[in-house]
């Protein structure tokens, strides 16, 4: 029977990350959409696409903190150029993830000198 990988800290909080933003991402689209309801299936497809990026990236976390990881957190910034306040959302999601980033990385250390 093989033996199952052991997370690490650091991708355990970041996947809790990438799982908060898939939920902005949700709940923001449903805002934008009761605001630009004229736009609704654009305000979708967008929504899906940066779940499906999002999604990407936590799948390729396994193979360690890489580029695209990190091109995602860009990416969530994409729905600013046509709502401004999506700006606000975007800065905590980032505010939260590089949190989970720098203290999973600490966390790990730890663990790896003890």
């Amino acid at each position: 029977m093989s033996e199952r990988r052991q997370r690490s800290a650091t991708e355990s909080l970041l996947a809790v990350a990438f799982g908060v933003e898939m939920a902005t991402v949700v709940f923001g689209a449903i805002a934008l959409a009761g605001l630009h309801k004229e736009h609704v299936v654009e305000v979708v497809v967008t929504a899906a696409l940066l779940i499906l990026f999002l999604y990407l990236a936590l799948a390729t976390l396994r193979r360690g903190v890489n580029p695209i990881v990190f091109v995602s957190q860009a990416a969530l910034l994409l729905p600013v150029i046509t709502e401004p306040m999506w700006a606000i959302a975007w800065a905590v999601c980032m505010i939260f993830w590089i949190y989970c980033l720098v203290k999973g990385r600490s966390l790990d250390r730890r663990k790896g000198t003890s």
